[in-house]
């Protein structure tokens, strides 16, 4: 029974965990601003910042009929996935990295390599990523060159059916985002300082109220002092 009452009375209320926040405030405005600040140096200092170009071919099937030339929708749109495949294939990267004269395996210019299509346009999207600006609009040019000359050579159904559209131009600045990495800094800071207010109070044993005092010891409590700020008089 007496555990129960002791365990009742150390129920922390409302109040408390306020009082606990505001006796805390700052170290839980210093863990805030440490990881504010980390975050910042990480974002503006440490972090390499990254540069993405990027340039669309289309697949069409063009077909001959007696009134002119039309194209063959279904079977484009079919060949959609397959010359999106190509474009990435080891053939076609190999054939970039020895025309730029790129330091780097298959796999690793491929990691860096986006290429998305959709089901409701006939257009392939190529995109990298890069550290240097100008590097990634070599490589997405190089891309479409390679996969374009394979193609034509040596994939008799994609043979003049997929069509350069555009011309990649100079990367721009795509990560890190600066000021998401600081304004997650900021909030993991504030919530490790909490926890650390929340953790010191767990290892405190000191009575918060005589509710807890009668508990513990089995007495009564007569009166107690009121908490009070004593104020310098000048």
């Amino acid at each position: 029974m007496n555990n129960e009452q002791l365990e009742q009375t150390n129920e922390i209320s409302l109040l408390d965990l306020y009082k606990i926040l505001k006796s805390n405030i700052v170290l839980i405005m210093v863990g805030t601003l440490l990881f504010g600040l980390l975050a910042a140096v990480y974002a503006f200092a440490v972090a390499d910042p990254m540069y993405k170009s990027n340039a669309y071919v289309m697949v069409q099937v063009q077909v001959e009929n007696p009134t002119g030339d039309s194209f063959d929708l279904v079977n484009a749109q079919r060949l959609m996935a397959t010359a999106a495949d190509l474009i990435s294939m080891p053939v076609v990267l190999e054939k970039v990295i020895e025309d730029l004269d790129l330091e780097m395996t298959p796999g690793q210019l491929k990691s860096n390599l986006s290429v998305s299509s959709s089901t409701t346009s006939y257009f392939i999207n190529i995109s990298y990523l890069s550290e240097d600006n100008v590097l990634s609009k070599e490589i997405v040019n190089a891309v479409i060159d390679s996969a374009i000359a394979f193609a034509d050579d040596n994939v008799a159904i994609l043979e003049d059916n997929i069509i350069r559209t555009s011309t990649a131009n100079d990367g721009v600045y795509d990560s890190p985002n600066k000021v998401l990495y600081v304004v997650i800094g900021l909030i993991l800071g504030g919530i490790v300082g909490v926890g650390f207010a929340f953790l010191k109070e767990m290892f405190n044993n000191t009575f918060r109220n005589k509710e807890q005092l009668e508990a513990a010891f089995g007495i009564q409590v007569l009166g107690m002092i009121p908490e009070f700020e004593v104020k310098e008089q000048k």
